[in-house]
């Protein structure tokens, strides 16, 4: 048996709470539903609470099966880790964003007036926290803000940000291929069961799932579905909400379409691959605060960040997936599960903070740095 200390058994403690608040957050969030103003935004509230509520229960779930011995362990390690590459996998995270907001900038540059640096990089900080509390938030919260700061139109900036997570998703494709077909050795089954089972037992369901007078069914409902949307579309044409949400399209089409105008696209090529280049020195980096993943080559790092990244997708922030995923991988990899779990929250808890700090930092900056430059502006034209 491991000793404790006083602070030891103070973070197991915390550790078991997970049992007791996951009931509480349930009762709360059912007295929450009921109150007569929450009704009226209850697809907005039950969304967040539900990703949320998944990611405890995987955490509860993995949490659940380690004994005393095992959680002493994984607070063991957490203690004995060298928070110095800690530091250094933020200083690489910060230069992610800071070159996402400048490849931002180039492709806003294409359909607006260029906006500033400083003003695309806490709209996307803000992004990220937004992100935290409801999934795909951050996207629309970005697009507000530039809008408002800058001469940017929203459906406009929209349009780029949609055209950027298409070049994100299509880097996470090629990068997967690349670490399933270069160490299919060690990932192959687990990739496999995972990943390729599950999906394809989705698609599986849905090809031939059902019935043919259901498909016809189906097939006559998209039809009756095209037939109204053509006539309505006639119909309303001429009205101003319907020339709203025409204009409004345009405008994200043309945001979407933008990477054709870029001035440089040997230069957004080039943030891109930055961009996931220092996602992936983040998670590398953190193999030296353990004695554990020290060893652990480049080839593991980039399986625990292609991985990883399904995990952050799957529940909000990535809480309680992330992990179990991570741990899961570095385990294929020869480390001890405990200490991989261990890895794991280490490296998402850095993150995480980095967001949470960096978000509300720029919320309380954003607004100050804008009127300042207000105030010089508008002395500057009085003179």
């Amino acid at each position: 048996m491991l000793s404790l200390s006083a602070t030891d058994t103070w973070i197991l403690k915390r550790l078991n709470l997970t049992k007791e608040v996951l009931p509480f957050l349930l009762i709360s969030t059912i007295k929450l539903l009921k109150t007569q103003p929450l009704k009226r935004h209850i697809g907005n509230i039950v969304k967040p609470l539900l990703f949320l509520g998944i990611g405890l229960l995987l955490v509860w779930w993995s949490l659940k099966g380690f004994d005393s011995d095992a959680r002493a362990k994984i607070v063991l390690a957490l203690k004995e880790a060298n928070y110095f590459w800690i530091l250094v996998s933020i200083g690489f995270a910060i230069l992610s964003h800071i070159s996402r907001a400048m490849r931002w900038q180039m492709l806003i540059e294409c359909v607006a007036p260029k906006p500033g640096l400083t003003n695309s990089l806490m709209a996307l900080a803000i992004s990220y926290l937004a992100n935290l509390a409801f999934p795909r938030m951050g996207e629309i919260t970005r697009c507000g803000i530039i809008s408002r700061y800058e001469p940017v139109p929203p459906e406009k900036a929209f349009g780029t940000v949609l055209i950027e997570r298409a070049i994100d998703v299509f880097t996470l494709f090629i990068l997967t291929l690349v670490v399933v077909f270069t160490q299919f050795n060690v990932l192959g089954n687990y990739f496999a069961e995972k990943v390729l089972a599950p999906l394809s037992g989705k698609f599986s369901a849905l090809l031939f799932g059902f019935s043919l007078r259901q498909y016809l069914l189906l097939l006559a409902v998209g039809v009756v579905g095209v037939l109204s949307f053509l006539y309505m579309t006639k119909k309303f044409s001429q009205t101003v909400v319907y020339q709203k949400m025409v204009n409004t399209l345009q405008g994200v089409w043309e945001g979407v379409i933008s990477v054709r105008n870029v001035y440089n696209l040997p230069l957004l090529i080039g943030h891109s691959v930055f961009i996931w280049a220092m996602y992936f020195a983040m998670i590398y980096i953190c193999f030296f605060c353990f004695d554990s993943t020290r060893h652990l080559g480049p080839q593991a790092g980039l399986a625990v960040m292609v991985l990883g990244s399904f995990g952050i997708i799957a529940t909000q922030g990535g809480i309680g997936a992330y992990q179990i995923i991570v741990a899961g991988v570095l385990a294929l990899y020869g480390v001890e599960y405990t200490l991989a779990y261990a890895f794991s929250w280490l490296a998402w808890g850095s993150q995480t903070l980095l967001v949470m700090v960096g978000g509300f930092a720029a919320m309380v900056a954003l607004p100050l740095v804008n009127r300042q430059r207000q105030l010089a502006a508008s002395q500057q034209a009085a003179s």
